[in-house]
């Protein structure tokens, strides 16, 4: 529909005019004037309303043609903008895809590492929670031996 706009704003102005020369005012009858000449004259009225009709159908056509013209070329710029920025989005989906892909990657990766760094700690913990045990046990050895020890002193003095 707004292709047609451009069309009937150039029409408009010739639309009077076509009109105007479609119903040609035919001269009246004067009194007393034989038939003939009125019909003749009224023949040339029309011949000269045909041939402004069509100048001015000619003109028309020449603007609509232009105007069409016009719009082709549009249509077509148009067309090609739309298919470089068709292009433009396919590229830019392609790197965006290509990022994404990059960051799934680092994100496996990560996990691998997370994962590796979770089973080190639980190595370390039990490590820890073993010589925990074998301090506690020299503790317990020392604090035993401290014992056996201060036993002896006392039997040695009680004999």
């Amino acid at each position: 529909m707004a292709a047609w706009l451009p069309v009937l704003k150039i029409a408009l102005p010739y639309v009077s005019n076509i009109v105007a020369a479609a119903i040609p005012a035919f001269t009246r009858r004067k009194t007393g004037e034989p038939p003939e000449e009125l019909v003749t004259r009224q023949i040339a009225e029309l011949q000269e309303a045909v041939t402004g009709n069509a100048e001015t159908v000619r003109l028309l056509a020449a603007q609509v043609e232009k105007t069409l013209k016009a719009l082709e070329t549009g249509e077509a710029e148009a067309a090609q903008r739309l298919t470089q920025q068709l292009a433009g989005l396919h590229d830019g989906v392609a790197r965006a895809e290509g990022i994404a892909n990059q960051a799934q990657a680092q994100i496996t990766r990560l996990d691998g590492v997370t994962a590796a760094l979770q089973m080190r700690i639980g190595e370390l913990e039990l490590q820890y929670q073993r010589q925990g045990g074998v301090e506690r046990r020299r503790e317990y050895s020392i604090a035993g031996l401290a014992v056996l020890a201060a036993l002896l002193a006392i039997i040695a003095l009680l004999r």
